[in-house]
């Protein structure tokens, strides 16, 4: 009699448990490998993300206290804005905002900042943006100086609009040669199509002190006046990011997953542009004084996925020159610079 050839049962269940146990590993192998790629995925974008903040921030203030070509001379300089607080106080490029606690800063938050995380410190930049604009002609009548209007190309960048009027209109502007160096307020309507720069006393807001500049500005430059603030906040989907409001009103997400910022200032008490020591914001008694600042920002994962617990643990990381171990499992990541405010410097 014939014998069927074929597996037993007992063969078939061995079969089928080896076969389970090599899917499980494949799983298994597939399951770490897309864990082990999100958490570097996200490594990643923090890392990218943290430089590009303090890119930002940086930039802005490499770029305070610029005067023109006159450079860093008091008695070259000159304010003619009647209210010279907040964005307009260019007698003191940059000020900062120390978090005392959760609800309070020193000084008081400007206007404008809105929602911002306690804790955390904020920047405000004095600066001017990169249009340079020559000046074509600057009358004047047998060498006396005038109130007469700057001219300047027309259809140029700086915008229409009336400040008797208007209150948002604020066309303010840096003039110079490098004999001297004025602030204004442009206050006539139409700067930005006809070329014609006037400046008479009393006019929209902040307004002139005066309308004599006491000095020709012919085949100077101008330029526009920027300020930026920096600051934490909460985004629309409850990430805490870096905003950056401008002298323009302009709220603006810079980057998000930026859990922390602090900062300490490096003052020069002496008078030979070194730093003698770094101190916080409510500690520097003349910002004018101030020659570089050191950052610190923490940033935190972003996962597309809203699954926050992926740290292998409680990484610690540093933060102003303390170890900080959080328990939450979420990934963090800590990047400082010093960046000298080098128009002061020269």
């Amino acid at each position: 009699m014939k014998k069927n050839n074929g597996f037993s049962l007992v063969e078939l269940m061995v079969a089928l448990v080896i076969g389970l146990v090599l899917i499980g590993g494949v799983i298994e192998l597939f399951t770490s490998t897309r864990q082990t790629y999100r958490i570097q995925d996200m490594k990643a974008r923090m890392q990218e993300d943290g430089r590009y903040a303090l890119h930002r921030i940086s930039t802005v203030i490499s770029k305070s206290g610029y005067r023109g070509c006159s450079g860093n001379k008091r008695d070259k300089f000159e304010n003619l804005l009647k209210n010279q607080v907040g964005a307009y106080n260019l007698n003191n490029p940059i000020l900062g905002y120390e978090a005392t606690n959760q609800n309070n800063w020193i000084p008081a938050l400007p206007a404008g900042v809105n929602n911002a995380v306690g804790g955390n410190d904020v920047l405000s930049v004095r600066t001017v943006n990169n249009t340079f604009i020559h000046i074509i002609d600057h009358p004047n009548d047998n060498g006396a100086i005038q109130d007469a209007p700057i001219i300047i190309p027309a259809d140029n960048s700086l915008e229409d609009c009336d400040p008797n009027t208007d209150n948002t209109c604020a066309n303010i502007v840096m003039v110079s040669t490098c004999d001297k160096t004025v602030v204004f307020q442009v206050t006539n309507a139409t700067p930005g199509t006809t070329g014609i720069l006037e400046h008479k006393e009393d006019i929209g807001t902040p307004g002139n002190i005066r309308s004599n500049l006491a000095e020709t500005f012919t085949d100077g430059w101008v330029n526009t006046i920027s300020s930026s603030t920096f600051y934490i906040r909460n985004n629309v989907n409850n990430i805490p990011s870096l905003y950056e409001e401008t002298t323009s009103g302009s709220t603006d997400v810079i980057v998000e997953g930026v859990e922390s910022m602090q900062l300490t200032f490096g003052v020069d008490t002496n008078g030979d542009f070194n730093v003698d020591n770094y101190v916080k914001a409510n500690a520097v008694a003349d910002w004018s004084e101030v020659v570089n600042v050191r950052i610190w920002l923490v940033m935190i994962n972003m996962d597309p996925d809203n699954n926050t617990n992926v740290a292998l643990g409680n990484a610690s990381y540093y933060l102003e020159d303390q170890v900080i171990t959080p328990n939450d499992g979420r990934l963090r990541r800590s990047f400082t610079q010093t960046v000298s405010l080098r128009n002061i410097l020269k």
